[in-house]
């Protein structure tokens, strides 16, 4: 009861805001606040809708209804054939698109998002590697909960530590038409029937083309802002500090040394050294502490930590290195190399496709800089 009436305080400024509209008793409406959208053998449009409904007769204010139609809004009516209660949009805070979907194009999708007034652009958006609807059903399921509040929390808390570029309908819609920069989108899977971030979705225009890793996805939020209090992980070649480990334990990788730290603060810098060759020079700075290491190293030593700082610097260049040519198969750039090609361009103009065509022949100079901040007492 008590959360009802929280959720009941939060609605009704809403609903006092509809102005001339025609006003509908709270009890009788079903807020819809996260929608899936797949596509049907027969070319219609199949939406499954997370909802609050706040029914006197029922503990559970969270429910989910589903319908199909030729488009979106059809698609609602039809869910509301379904349901006593009036299905309204207009606090929407998250889009899911099925994987049929996202490799077909979502760009339709949201200009419906764009042209409804009641939505704002702050609308998370995510695509899923299977079907929306089975995503919402199994997890409202499994987490027993709002499934629709639940991957929202899920995005919000890597969007808060810098973990991943944010995903809203503004930042999609920007690189989408910015002719020199692709979108990308966290990725929604099924973890036993729970919705998991696993990984994120590579986009070429506003078609899903590839996946990319969490890891990668830090290296993209750098290059596109500077990130703080991120967690950071890394591995890098034991060789060289080998004089230096202290302690051996049976059954360790010989190797490598595991790194977990946070960056304190990462930006990049990007210009372009010779646009003819396509040639660009990305400097990164990293600044981090550094919280557990997987053997052990005297770290009061500054040509250990030196020498650690060096190994980093190495593995992020070679990680840049590697998302790059990753990319590049895909002809998707979500550096937005694109863009800076472009402004440093005589007349200024890139049509879409030519960049496409002209990023897998860049060539990028990553230069790394990394200081270790603290370590505390880590050894």
């Amino acid at each position: 009861m008590k959360n009802k009436l929280i959720m009941l305080l939060c609605f009704i400024p809403i609903l006092l805001l509809s102005g001339c509209l025609e006003t509908k008793p709270i009890e009788r409406l079903a807020i819809i606040n996260a929608r899936g959208i797949d596509l049907l053998a027969e070319g219609l449009i199949d939406t499954t809708l997370v909802m609050f409904q706040f029914d006197t007769q029922s503990p559970d204010i969270s429910k989910i209804a589903s319908g199909s139609g030729k488009t979106i809004k059809e698609a609602r009516y039809d869910a509301n054939t379904k349901t006593s209660f009036t299905l309204t949009p207009g606090q929407i805070r998250l889009e899911l698109y099925g994987k049929d979907v996202a490799e077909k194009g979502i760009i339709s999708y949201l200009n419906t998002l764009v042209r409804d007034a009641r939505t704002s652009d702050r609308v998370l958006l995510a695509i899923t590697d299977s079907s929306a609807k089975e995503i919402i059903t199994q997890g409202q399921q499994a987490t027993n909960i709002n499934v629709g509040l639940f991957m929202s929390g899920l995005i919000k808390q890597k969007i808060e530590n810098d973990s991943i570029p944010k995903p809203e309908l503004y930042d999609f819609t920007h690189a989408f038409f910015e002719k020199g920069q692709d979108p990308v989108l966290p990725l929604i899977s099924s973890a036993e029937g729970t919705p998991a971030l696993s990984s994120m979705a590579m986009f070429k225009d506003d078609v899903y083309v590839g996946k990319l890793s969490l890891d990668q996805a830090i290296l993209i939020n750098m290059f596109l802002k500077t990130i703080h209090s991120t967690p950071f992980d890394i591995g890098v070649d034991a060789k060289p500090l080998e004089k230096y480990l202290q302690n051996f334990l049976s059954g360790q990788d010989n190797e490598t040394i595991q790194l977990n730290g946070k960056i304190i603060k990462g930006r990049t810098n990007t210009k372009i050294v010779d646009p003819k060759q396509l040639k660009f020079q990305t400097d990164v700075t990293i600044q981090m502490n550094l919280l557990e290491l997987s053997r052990e190293l005297d770290l009061a030593n500054e040509e250990v930590t030196s020498t650690l700082e060096e190994q980093i610097e190495k593995q992020v260049k070679k990680q840049y290195e590697e998302l790059l040519t990753h990319t590049q198969k895909m002809k998707a750039d979500p550096f937005g190399y694109g863009e800076i090609y472009r402004i440093n361009k005589n007349n200024g103009e890139l049509k879409r496709d030519q960049w496409h065509e002209l990023y897998p022949e860049i060539d990028v100079d990553y230069k790394v800089d990394v200081k270790i901040v603290e370590y505390g007492t880590i050894r």
